[in-house]
C-alpha cells in the first residue's frame, strides 16, 4: 500500500544520508505495518502534486508527550516520488491510503 499525506509545514527530521522521519500521523499500528515497503507522498494541498516522498522503511509509535500514540514514518527519499498527483477521491482528513500501482 501507498500513502499520500498533506504536510504543509515540512516537519522532516534527517536521520542519516537520504533517510528521514516524518511523524505524528493518526494511523493505527496495523495500517502503518501494511505501509512498510510502500511509497509515501507529501503534498502541500490535496490537489497539488507531491513535493517530497520516498519508500517507507519502517515506523515507530510515539510513546509519550503531546503526540503519544501517533505514527512516525522512516523513509528513504526518492526523486520519483516528487510531482506525483492523485485524484480527489479517497481522502480522509489529510491522508489517502491506496493500493500499490495506483495513484
Amino acid at each position: 500500500m501507498n500513502i499520500h499525506l498533506v504536510e504543509p509545514l515540512n516537519h522532516f527530521v534527517k536521520l542519516k544520508e537520504n533517510v528521514w522521519e516524518s511523524g505524528m500521523w493518526g494511523l493505527d499500528d496495523s495500517q502503518a505495518k501494511k505501509l512498510v515497503g510502500g511509497k509515501i507522498y507529501f503534498h502541500k494541498k490535496r490537489q497539488e502534486p507531491s513535493f517530497y516522498g520516498g519508500t517507507i522503511l519502517g515506523y515507530r509509535v510515539q510513546r509519550d508527550g503531546e503526540y503519544q500514540g501517533k505514527i512516525v514514518f522512516q523513509l528513504q527519499h526518492s526523486q520519483s516520488c516528487r510531482n506525483v498527483c492523485t485524484d480527489k477521491s479517497g481522502w480522509s482528513k489529510d491522508m489517502k491510503i491506496i493500493e500499490r500501482d495506483r495513484q
